[in-house]
């Protein structure tokens, strides 16, 4: 096979073909956000000894939303977020740093005093 582009470093390709702009910046780093969360919620999953079956069944949905939830090839939105920790039994803590040094949190126990 004559394939110019055999042993090429594709990284470094797409680097070449795809501009540096804010626009392209963001896409990346909502890739790189959504990956890395959906890669928290399954490691949370497995050190929690919980299937995909159980995860379903403590907010009565079916396992095809598990496993939507767990493809990083999908928008997540805080809903399913909030429902799969929740399924977890587990707690979750949101911090945003501000520009001026100060921060602002969020967590699930704050979520739940406000629900109530």
């Amino acid at each position: 096979m004559n394939n110019p582009h055999m042993g090429a470093d594709v990284l470094k390709y797409l680097d070449s073909i795809i501009p540096d702009t804010p626009e392209m910046q963001l896409i990346a780093e909502l890739e790189a956000m959504r990956i890395q969360l959906t890669q928290v919620l399954i490691d949370a999953r497995l050190s929690s000894n919980i299937t995909q079956e159980q995860i379903a069944a403590a907010v009565n949905k079916d396992v095809d939303w598990v496993k939507y939830v767990e493809d990083c090839n999908h928008s997540m939105c805080m809903d399913d977020f909030v429902t799969y920790m929740r399924a977890l039994n587990s707690d979750f803590e949101i911090t945003v740093n501000l520009l001026n040094g100060s921060s602002i949190k969020l967590d699930s126990n704050q979520i739940r005093q406000f629900a109530l």
